[in-house]
Parts: structure tokens; sequence; C-alpha cells
């Protein structure tokens, strides 16, 4: 696995992902069950996100999903799924990638919690490349 970073505000998800790091890969550790395959509130439900392995497969690149902040839930501690990454907590991206400028990198649309209408909701945009 190849570790890049740019530049973006954030700090730690909960599976110890740091917030702005591409991951690349195609096998991760499911963040809604935290990889125990269980929904931790309801003790005896399957998680829906990775059918009970605990692992998912995503084609990479990927980054930390910026909307849910890699908790693959939205709002917080709902196991309401995240409509962005699907409870996931990943979002694939297409490389070269920077900060959304219309969101500012929050994911949500300003003035409002919705997912941003430009990067929608990941946080990131595909760099143009300008002469």
């Amino acid at each position: 696995m190849v570790w890049k970073t740019f530049d973006f505000k954030g700090g730690r998800t909960r599976l110890g992902r740091k917030m702005g790091e591409i991951l690349e890969g195609d096998r991760f550790k499911c963040a809604l069950c935290a990889g125990s395959g269980i929904l931790t509130r309801t003790k005896d439900i399957k998680c829906p996100v990775c059918k009970g392995a605990g692992i998912f497969s995503l084609t990479g690149p990927v980054v930390v999903c910026v909307y849910c902040k890699g908790r693959g839930e939205y709002p917080p501690r709902s196991n309401i799924t995240c409509s962005v990454c699907g409870g996931k907590a990943l979002v694939s991206v297409t490389e070269p990638i920077e900060t959304c400028g219309h969101c500012r990198g929050s994911g949500a649309e300003p003035n409002n919690k919705l997912p941003c209408l430009k990067c929608k909701g990941k946080g990131v945009v595909t760099k143009l490349n300008r002469p």
C-alpha cells in the first residue's frame, strides 16, 4: 500500500486513517462496524456495508470521506449510512486532486449541511491541467 498526502484540514478517523491521505489498494477495513462485521449498537445485526466480513473492496485511489469524517454514518452515532460514501468511510477519486474551492474541503454546501454540489461531498476535486 502506498501513502501520499495533500494539503487538507483534519485529523485522524476512528480507524486511524489520516484525513487527506490518498490510499492505494482495493481492500479496506469497514468503518461502520469497525471491522467486527456486527453493528455495535444493535449487537445481532450484520453490518450492511461489509455484509459481516469486516472488510470491503473499493477501487483505488481513495480518500477518507470528509462529509462523515470517516465514520461511515451521518449524522454521527445514528447508524444511518453516509449518503456520500455509502457507509464505507472512503470514496474513490481520480488523481491529481486538490481541495474543493466551493466547500473549502468540508464536503458540505456552504450555509447548509447537504453534500457539496461541486465535489459531491468528497471535499476534493480533480485538478485541471492548465497550460
